[in-house]
């Protein structure tokens, strides 16, 4: 069975809707950048360093999180927080955008506004990923956390798929920053889950099942005194270098991943010359629709084969893109590269959450995907934006070729895999009693 006790049921069902509206919301400003650049005259440069800073404060922000986290153990807490942090965010960014006596209680231009609740927004969106990773990774066994945070992270690719289509409804009911404010406020119905989640320490057995060590220090600590010292140091640098790869095949993946998608909305509108009402909804949720389905497929090819599914996920995100590029021409294959671009992008919470886990324990689990999932994909999510606006400028033409090259860095990314350490095959047990 997927849930053998109600706790992991009730976690897992609050978690993945937490996911849904985090990831969700974080796509609102990224959709209405093509009326950023057409009603306020706002420059690609200026709206890669609005994307980079959503991120900026989220690697910022994450580390702090995982450590309060395995401190404190209110993880309720810390995500109501994230949440209403998210909402201020982007309902601070429709502010922005409006016009009359509302926006006179905003003492700041539109740029300096834009920029301060990307920050807020960015800040808040620091806590799901490393917390929800966590609190799964404690209830299951290694040989179903992979599902579970495929089925977890689906939700997080449904969500960031149907909200762009849901900027465009409101937008075109309500207006534009009321609109945006709405969609904000929306972001909060998630808050009154929170108090479902258990906040207790759950033990969770380490790959020997005999022994813990800190991330942080990169060593064993012994549950007693006949440990080999030469086994436990070689077991340190073995962590130490997992969590280097991940994080470094996190930051190319995220850079490529985040410099396409916060740009992929103009590309779409000023390149291919799509009407913002039709083309950004539309294909904005199709590059992103199949990351549902997606983290369930890598989450369950993780149980089974954890290199392999990083290297395969990594690998595809890189060649679909690419023919994507090469199909502009053919709609149709153009439609289906990017959806397949969306499988393999949005699928990768899974793969490497799960590897995360593998190798360490509960006491310092939400550090170590704060600093894998927080500094690794988002400190790549902060890059790419800011790289690609300053690297178009105002010629937009050059998005593609700028694109090609982030695909390509990303995809050799791939042979990090290989410096991973091969499965124990204690991780392939059963689930734990």
């Amino acid at each position: 069975m997927l849930y053998e006790t109600p706790r992991q049921k009730r976690v897992l069902i609050i978690t993945s809707l937490i996911h849904f509206a985090n990831d969700g919301v974080s796509m609102v400003p990224l959709s209405i950048f093509p009326l950023l650049l057409t009603l306020f005259g706002l420059a690609a440069p200026e709206l890669g360093v609005v994307a980079g800073m959503w991120s900026v404060t989220s690697v910022i922000g994450s580390p702090v999180v995982g450590h309060l986290s395995d401190r404190l153990k209110r993880n309720d807490t810390l995500l109501a927080v994230g949440l209403v942090m998210m909402a201020i965010g982007v309902v601070g960014t429709g502010w922005s955008v409006t016009t009359g006596t509302i926006r006179c209680y905003l003492p700041l231009d539109l740029y300096p506004a834009l920029l301060l609740f990307a920050a807020i927004g960015g800040l808040g969106s620091s806590v799901c990923h490393p917390i929800g990773g966590t609190l799964l990774g404690q209830l299951y066994p290694p040989s179903k956390i992979g599902f579970v945070l495929g089925l977890n992270g689906g939700m997080g690719s449904l969500g960031r798929a149907l909200y762009p289509s849901l900027v465009v409804i409101l937008i075109s009911a309500l207006s534009l920053p009321y609109g945006v404010i709405a969609l904000g406020l929306l972001g909060l119905l998630p808050v009154t889950l929170v108090g479902g989640l258990s906040t207790g320490r759950v033990p969770r057995k380490t790959p020997s099942g005999s022994e813990s060590y800190s991330i942080l220090e990169g060593v064993r600590h012994p549950r007693n005194d006949t440990n080999n010292p030469q086994k436990k140091s070689s077991s340190g640098r073995s962590v130490k270098v997992s969590v280097l790869v991940l994080t470094t095949i996190a930051v190319l993946r995220g850079t490529f991943g985040q410099g396409v998608v916060s740009f992929l909305s103009l590309f779409i509108v000023e390149v291919q010359h799509y009407s913002f009402s039709f083309g950004v909804g539309l294909l904005l949720m199709i590059a992103i629709i199949l990351g549902a389905p997606g983290q369930i497929v890598f989450g369950r090819f993780s149980d089974l084969h954890r290199r392999m599914s990083l290297a395969v996920n990594t690998a595809g995100q890189s060649l679909t893109f690419v023919l994507y590029l090469v199909t502009l021409s053919n709609p149709i294959m153009a439609l289906i590269s990017l959806a397949l671009f969306g499988f393999f992008t949005y699928s990768s919470y899974p793969v490497f959450i799960s590897a995360v886990a593998d190798v360490v324990p509960s006491d310092s689990l939400s550090l170590s995907n704060s600093i894998v999932w927080g500094i690794g994909v988002l400190g790549g999510n902060t890059i790419g934006p800011v790289i690609v606006g300053l690297l178009v400028g105002n010629n937009l033409s050059l998005l593609p070729t700028i694109f090609l090259v982030l695909a390509v860095l990303s995809g050799l990314s791939t042979g990090l895999v290989a410096f991973l350490p091969r499965r124990s095959k204690d991780l392939t047990a059963g689930p734990e009693n």
